[in-house]
Order: C-alpha cells, then structure tokens, then sequence
C-alpha cells in the first residue's frame, strides 16, 4: 500500500532527469513558504539523491487577471522575506520580475537549461493549472507537481465529490493517516549539497525588473497593473500568517462555534489570505488547533461517524466545528476543481440546479443593477452594500454575509449566467483570497454546488434563497454598519 503522501506527487511528463545538469529547481507557484511544504521537500529529496544543489525561484507576472496594486503589494511582502531567509541561510534563490509578459518563457528556458529536473506546486485553478501542463509539454527534463493544498492529498479521490458530505466521508476514513504524515518543519536543513550557484549571471541573462524592491509602493506604481485596487494594511508575510493563527487560537477559536456568525463579533480564523498565498500550511492549522483540545484527548477519540458534521474529533466543540470548515468545506473545492477543468463556468453547476435556474431565467426582477452599481456599492441594500465596502476596503467579506452577498446578486441581474460573471469578476479583482479553489467554491454554492434543492421561489427556483431580513435577525450588525454602512463614503 502507498504512503498517503504518493498521492501528492504528479509526473508531468514521465522523463527522466538529465543527471548531467547543475541543480534541481523548486518553482515556488502557489506555496510560499520555506517551512511544512511538501514540495520542497520533494525537491531536496531529488537534489540529495542527484547529489546537486537547489535552485529555489519565484516570479511575479505583469499580465495575469486581475493584477494590481493589492494582489502585487501582498506577493512582494512575501517574496522580500523568502529572500531575506534565504541569504540568511545561505540558500540559493532567484527571484523573477517580469518586464515585458514575452520575457517569462524566456526565463523559464534560461533558468532551467542547466537543470536536473524540475519540481513545482500542484494548484488545480488560474493560470497555474495551465502553466504546468505547458511546462510538462514543452520542458525536456521531468517536471514534478507537488499537491500543497491540503491535508486530503488531491490523487487521493477519483472524480469530483458533489457534495460536502460525501467528500466529509472521504476526509473522516483518512484523516488519521494524513495528519500522521504531515509535511517536515524545516525541509531545506536536510539538503546536502550547498554549493553556491551563479545567481548572479542567471539574472543578468534574464530581461527582467531587476532585485525584489525595498520600496514597494514606489516599484509597483511603473508597473502596467491596476492601480486603482489598492493596497491592504494585512502583511503578505508569514510571520503576519502565524500571527494571525495565534490570536485567532487565543481569543476566537475559544467561542468560534457560538459567534462565528456574527460579523459583530472577531471569532473567525481571517487566515484566507494566507492559505491562498501558501504562507502557511493546513496542517499547520490543524496541528495547533488540535494542541488546545482538553486535556487527555487524543487521535484514539476520533471515530468515523459516516460522514455527520459533528462527533467525529469527540473534543471541544469548537474545534470540531472550526476543522470542518478549514479541511471539508475548504478541501472540497480543490477536489472538485482537480477533476473538473470547467469549475468556473455555468455548466458545471450540477443538473438539479442548472434545470431550475434555467426554469426561472426569465421571472422578473425587482430590481435589476449593472455591473458599475454593484462594484461601487449603489444598491437599496444596506447589509449587501456595507458587504461591498467590505470587500473593496479591507480584500475579504465576512463569511456569513458573503452567502448573502452572491445570492443578492443572483436576484439582481438579468439571468443567472450574469450573476456568475459578475461575481466572478467582483471576488477575483477585490478579494485578497480570491482566485482560488474555495472562493469558487463560494460562488458556485450560491448556484446550488454541493447544496441539494430547496423549496421552489421565483428566480431562484429550488436553489437555496436567503434575506437580508432573516440576515438582520440571525446575526449581530451593529458594528458592522456601523463601520461598512451606507453613511460612509464610497471609495
């Protein structure tokens, strides 16, 4: 039987590396992060076995969807302090500015020409789906994908689940087995050879941007993005990642199951951000929520319950309820995304869901607002409004209200399809977390994935339907109005 970490190594190509070259590369795409990454573990392993040293690399395009001044600002923030570590340690790093969107597959060729192998990060949407089929098409050395998504290694399952508890049933039969196995602390101790590679005359072969900046904001600003998205006051660091973990264990996860809810309240992780980054590792969420279960419990409290949201970890409540949301809700949509290359568009949605939807496009609407009055918070809703603000002003939505506000959205466009577009575009270009595996998992469950049918309404038809009145009623707003409300200026 394979080790359940098999499952997270994907051959792109099935070569063989070219034992003749200078290093091995680990392409940093979607995991951030020097610490509890498998695929840099995987790619020391190779440099060990070659007996070559490693060349670590990341890059920022210009060109890819929806970059701007908040995405850019995040990224960088992360890549001054991979470098920062790296020369502390003394470990190869070259990092990749583009000039001109042409000078990318340059580098790639330039940077790799003198490689054994290649191994890179397994992420199932954006361009970085399609880039590592490009890579293994193209490349003549083997390249590697490596799943550092989550606990649930991504071979691990067959097909798409469609719903949350038949991929819950999946989680609970090997949970065990993949936290027993989780990704080594610091990979790169283990690296054998340290030679010194010229990363110097790499850089200058390259038509690039030149050395990470000191001065972001000054950078970014020549930089042909969208400056009108501006930047966050949240660090795209890991330091600001673990944190943040800190003082969510210390003052939310002790109430998260009670007030999590509430936007009035600070009881959610906020970890988002970091997770789409790969700043920081599931399992090491995971791992230091389960150090503050009560005293005595143990991995031999577990039991499989078939698949039930709750009485599977058989501790505080509060863990139990914040682990389904971290692994199950958050892992389902990478495992659906992994199977299905057409997780963004209508078509995926299951049959139940498109059949009522496209019995009820054309009911009539109420209200009926263009894409501009949404993206600047113009409608008669002050919840969804201040959701809005939200959303432009600090890059996330609280989770509860941002149910609401995509099934807001359905009821005031013209057909569904549109909704979807609008959404789409209004998640990827604002949301810090944005274009990831979770945040289209959010959008499609307002359409009706992994949901089942509801009773049947206009517009909506058997889709799940939600009210900004039972949305006052069920959850505390004050301070949330307060602060996002319609009495503040638009930005």
């Amino acid at each position: 039987m394979k080790n359940i970490n098999s499952h997270r190594v994907f051959h792109r190509n099935q070569k063989e590396p070219d034992t003749g070259g200078k290093y091995v590369v680990y392409w940093m795409q979607s995991a951030h992060r020097l610490h509890y990454n498998f695929a840099l573990e995987y790619a020391v392993g190779w440099a060990n076995k070659l007996d070559k040293p490693l060349l670590l690399y990341e890059e920022l395009k210009n060109d890819y969807p929806w970059a701007s001044d908040r995405i850019h600002t995040f990224y960088l923030e992360g890549m001054q302090e991979i470098r920062d570590y790296c020369r502390e340690h003394n470990h190869n790093y070259l990092s990749f500015v583009e000039e001109e969107p042409e000078t990318n597959k340059r580098a790639y060729l330039e940077m790799l020409r003198n490689a054994c192998c290649l191994v890179t990060d397994e992420f199932p949407v954006y361009f970085i789906r399609e880039r590592n089929r490009w890579l293994g098409e193209h490349l003549d050395i083997p390249v590697y994908t490596v799943d550092n998504n989550g606990l649930i290694p991504l071979g691990l399952t067959e097909k798409d689940p469609y719903n949350a508890y038949f991929f819950r049933k999946i989680m609970q039969r090997n949970f065990v087995e993949a936290y027993t196995h989780p990704p080594k602390q610091n990979p790169l101790e283990e690296l054998k050879n340290r030679e010194e590679i010229d990363i110097k005359s790499l850089r200058k072969k390259l038509p690039t941007r030149g050395e990470i900046p000191e001065e972001i904001p000054k950078f970014i600003n020549e930089l042909p993005i969208d400056h009108e998205v501006k930047p966050l006051e949240i660090k795209g660091t890991r330091q600001a990642a673990l944190g943040k973990l800190g003082r969510f264990v210390q003052y939310g996860l002790p109430e998260y199951d009670e007030k999590r809810n509430d936007p009035d309240e600070s009881k959610v992780s906020g970890l988002s951000p970091w997770l789409h980054f790969g700043k920081i590792s599931e399992h090491e969420i995971v791992q230091t929520v389960l150090d503050h279960q009560p005293k005595g419990w143990d991995l031999g409290d577990i039991s499989f319950n078939k698949g039930s949201t709750g009485g599977f970890f058989n501790g505080d409540p509060n863990i139990d309820g914040f682990l389904d949301e971290v692994i199950t809700w958050r892992e389902v949509g990478f495992h659906f995304a992994h199977h299905r290359p057409d997780y963004a568009e209508f078509e995926s949605l299951p049959d139940w869901a498109l059949e009522t939807l496209r019995d009820h496009k054309d009911d009539p609407r109420e209200w009926i607002y263009s894409y501009e009055e949404l993206e600047n918070a113009q409608t008669h809703d002050e919840i969804w409004n201040a959701a809005q603000r939200q959303l432009r002003q600090e890059g996330i939505i609280h989770n509860y209200l941002r149910m609401l506000w995509g099934k807001k959205v359905i009821e005031w466009t013209p057909d569904p399809q549109t909704a979807l577009e609008y959404l789409i575009e209004l998640n990827n270009k604002f949301a810090i977390d944005g274009r990831d595996p979770n945040s289209y998992s959010g959008i499609f469950w307002c359409f009706g994935r992994f949901d089942r049918a509801w009773q049947e309404r206009p517009i909506f038809g058997k889709v799940r339907y939600m009210t900004s009145k039972s949305t006052r009623r069920k959850v505390k707003l004050k301070k949330y109005l307060d602060r996002f409300g319609d009495q503040q200026a638009l930005l």
